[in-house]
C-alpha cells in the first residue's frame, strides 16, 4: 500500500542517505516509463549531485545540481529497498523496475503497477504543478485557504477530497480514513458542510497524515476502515459498511459517521 505517508517516509530516507552524493547509474525496466530515451537520461544524470528530495502529493521530486529535476510517480503495490554498499545489495526474486545507484549505495523500486519518470527543467516542473492543488501539510494551507479550495464545488466529500486540483495527494483510501476520524459520512455533499464541519475536517486531515507518516512502516494503526468492510468499528463495534460514490467504493461506520460532526454539549447546559 503506497500512499502519501509511505512516500514521505521514503523521501526522508532518500534525504538522509543520498543527499550530497552523485549518481553513478540509473536503470529503468521499460523505456516507455521515461519521457526521454534511457540513453539520454543516463547521459544527463550520471555524475550529477543530488541536492535534495522533495515530495508533492504522491510524487518524488529529485533536485539535481545542474538545475534539472527528476519527477517520479510510483503506482500502488510498489515496495522500496536500500543498500548502502554494493556488497549489501539484497537479492530479490523480482527484478527492480527502477534503480538509482549513488556513490555509496542504491535505491530500488519493484512491484509497482505503474511508474513514470520525467527528466525536466524547473520551469517545466512549475508548469505541471500549476494543475495540482496545494500540499495538504503545507504551512501555507490554513483552515481559511482549505475551505476556499472547495468553495463553489458541488460534489460528495470523498469526490472533492480526492480531486488533485483541489488538494494534492489525497487518495480514496485516505479520504475514507479522514472522513471516518472526522465523523463525516463520505457521501455528504460538501456544499452542506458547516464551518464547524470544515474545521474538524481540516484538523483531522493534518493530524491523520502526521500520525501515519510517523508510524513505523510495518504498522497500520492509523488505518481504521481500509480493507475492513464487515468488521466491527473500533469506536462502537458496529459493522463497517460500503457505499458507492461516483463509481468508487467507500468504507464507513453507519453509527459514527453522519452528515455533520457531532457537537459535544457541555455538562449542565
Amino acid at each position: 500500500m503506497i500512499e502519501l505517508p509511505q512516500i514521505e517516509q521514503q523521501r526522508r530516507k532518500l534525504d538522509q542517505h543520498f543527499v550530497g552524493q552523485r549518481i553513478r547509474e540509473i536503470k529503468v525496466q521499460k523505456e516507455s516509463w521515461i519521457n526521454v530515451s534511457l540513453a539520454e537520461l543516463s547521459a544527463a544524470v550520471i555524475g550529477r549531485q543530488l541536492l535534495f528530495v522533495e515530495r508533492r502529493g504522491k510524487a518524488f521530486i529529485f533536485h539535481l545540481d545542474d538545475g534539472k529535476r527528476l519527477l517520479l510517480h510510483v503506482g500502488v503495490d510498489a515496495y522500496f529497498s536500500f543498500s548502502h554498499d554494493e556488497a549489501e545489495a539484497v537479492v530479490d526474486a523480482s527484478k527492480p523496475q527502477m534503480e538509482i545507484q549513488f556513490e555509496q549505495g542504491s535505491w530500488r523500486i519493484a512491484g509497482a503497477r505503474t511508474l513514470s519518470l520525467q527528466w525536466i527543467t524547473a520551469k517545466e516542473l512549475d508548469e505541471q504543478l500549476k494543475a495540482w492543488g496545494p500540499e495538504p501539510l503545507s504551512r501555507n494551507l490554513t483552515i481559511e485557504l482549505f475551505k476556499r479550495r472547495f468553495a463553489k464545488r458541488r460534489s460528495s466529500l470523498k469526490t472533492a477530497l480526492t480531486n488533485p486540483a483541489i488538494i494534492a495527494g489525497l487518495t480514496p483510501l485516505i479520504a475514507d480514513e479522514i472522513s471516518y476520524r472526522a465523523g463525516l459520512i463520505p457521501s455528504v455533499r460538501i456544499e452542506t458542510l458547516t464551518d464547524e464541519d470544515w474545521g474538524v475536517l481540516y484538523q483531522t486531515m493534518v493530524e491523520w497524515l502526521h500520525e501515519a507518516i510517523e508510524e513505523p512502516e510495518e504498522a497500520k494503526h492509523t488505518y481504521a476502515v481500509t480493507g475492513r468492510t464487515g468488521e466491527p468499528c473500533y469506536q462502537c463495534n458496529t459493522k463497517l459498511e460500503e457505499l458507492r460514490i461516483s463509481g468508487k467504493t467507500a468504507v464507513f461506520c453507519p453509527s459514527c459517521q453522519e452528515e455533520h460532526v457531532k457537537v459535544s454539549v457541555p455538562q449542565g447546559v
